[in-house]
């Protein structure tokens, strides 16, 4: 199984510089067995950019997996239409449309999703909301809401718990294989959930967002530790687990722990 980076906060390749690939506040990742992008990023310019960096085409998704509905894993979704020649399938949560707010070093911001419902229907965009674990192909689920019973959430300067937080959810051969776009849900929650929906019995591999910005250095170890006896053979924290949060995982888990950053590409 083949998954690349395509959007990060990070550029850590040293092919970045040859292959002019951008780096950006948001997350997107492309799963190639199942043609299945997770996120759009920011803007759709990065995107775009490092997705024909890799030799990706905006035609060759055939699903889109929302994770929630946060602008900067959103805010491609426009470019990416736009560039486009055929339909797409988009996945999300029922939560989609509901207004979403933050709050930085200046104040209150909107950031929910850019687009309407209209303009995915005009793009021939099918549209599937979801609550529940959606099976997107056999053995590959949009978890749907997920629920807190394990651990915290991670909703860090947001206006609400982000219930439309999904992560993606492959059952792989050596375990569980789970992609998250903030992690809102608390890494805890994601990992147990995506077991249960799965049926997998162990941990395999998680990599996106974690969201350990803000939090306190106790949690971020906890969070840590947590995986470490979850033993996975591959933890990639992007996004906005921050430099520090992916540290502390590379401190927790060497043999695991990898650097992700726009064009990172794994073979699982």
């Amino acid at each position: 199984m083949r998954i690349a980076i395509l959007v990060d906060n990070y550029l850590t390749q040293l092919s970045s510089l040859r292959l002019r690939l951008l780096g950006e506040w948001g997350f997107s990742a492309y799963v190639y067995d199942w043609r299945i992008l997770y996120d759009a990023g920011l803007s759709g310019t990065a995107l775009l950019n490092n997705m024909r960096a890799l030799g990706i085409s905006p035609d060759d998704p055939d699903v889109l997996v929302l994770s929630h509905r946060h602008i900067d894993h959103t805010g491609g979704v426009r470019k990416l239409l736009d560039a486009r020649s055929r339909p797409l399938t988009v996945v999300a949560h029922e939560n989609l449309f509901a207004k979403a707010y933050a709050k930085d070093e200046v104040g209150e911001v909107e950031i929910g999703v850019d687009f309407t419902r209209a303009f995915l229907e005009s793009k021939g965009a099918k549209l599937v909301l979801v609550r529940e674990p959606y099976e997107i192909a056999e053995g590959v689920w949009a978890s749907g809401e997920i629920p807190r019973s394990w651990g915290p959430s991670h909703t860090g300067a947001v206006s609400d718990l982000v219930p439309d937080d999904m992560a993606l959810y492959i059952r792989h051969p050596k375990g569980l294989v789970a992609l998250t776009g903030c992690g809102h849900a608390g890494v805890e929650n994601i990992v147990e959930y995506g077991l249960r929906v799965t049926g997998a019995d162990r941990l395999h591999a998680v990599i996106g967002g974690l969201h350990f910005m803000g939090l306190p250095e106790a949690r971020v170890r906890e969070a840590a530790e947590y995986l470490k006896a979850r033993g996975p053979g591959l933890v990639v924290g992007t996004h906005c687990t921050g430099v520090s949060g992916i540290a502390a995982l590379q401190a927790a888990l060497p043999g695991a722990a990898r650097a992700g950053g726009a064009g990172a590409v794994f073979e699982i």
